[in-house]
């Protein structure tokens, strides 16, 4: 009789636990909805990063067309490139004529600083203007105006990583926008 009080009271007190293999199986579930997950998280991380190169881009761009305005004089944004045509670095250009190096001051007011930009790690950019892939130094240059010079053509900077490819284009009205 005292066996069966036991018994009794070892299963009323809830000191079952579980065994090796239900445990098992639960590791093992969580780790085939990891493994599903980590793809789709890390395309979502090269969007994004492809995204943000874009509209690093474009506000450079953008400035660079605020600063003309504002300053009332032809800024260009200068897009330093390797013999792959690839773009490594790019910036405010304020020498005249353009001398395809982005500049850190601008000659005429030395007490504000502008930066130089490298593209991402893992993000390729390459500039081209009426289809033509441009030269190393070459860039977008803003009238005072805020518009492309009379005889320049519609620019193109394609941005591409693992995930896909974007544009950033400026028309000849000076506007810019990532498509």
């Amino acid at each position: 009789m005292a066996n069966r009080t036991n018994r009794k009271t070892r299963v009323q007190t809830g000191e079952e636990g579980k065994s090796l293999l239900e445990m098992a199986i639960v590791v093992m579930i969580i780790s085939v909805v990891i493994a599903f997950a980590i793809p789709a998280v890390a395309n979502s991380i090269r969007s994004y990063n492809l995204r943000s190169a874009c509209e690093r881009i474009a506000q450079r761009l953008t400035g660079a067309r605020s600063l003309a305005m504002a300053k009332n004089k032809n800024v260009t944004v200068s897009f330093t490139t390797n013999a792959g045509g690839n773009v490594t670095q790019y910036g405010y250009d304020f020498s005249l004529p353009a001398d395809g190096t982005p500049d850190v001051s601008d000659p005429d007011d030395p007490s504000t600083s502008y930066y130089i930009e490298t593209p991402p790690s893992g993000i390729t950019v390459t500039f081209t203007a009426g289809g033509t892939t441009l030269a190393n130094g070459k860039g977008v240059t803003y009238t005072s105006r805020g518009e492309l010079p009379i005889a320049a053509s519609q620019a193109d900077i394609r941005v591409s990583n693992g995930s896909g490819t974007l544009t950033v284009s400026v028309n000849l009205r000076g506007q810019v926008w990532v498509h």
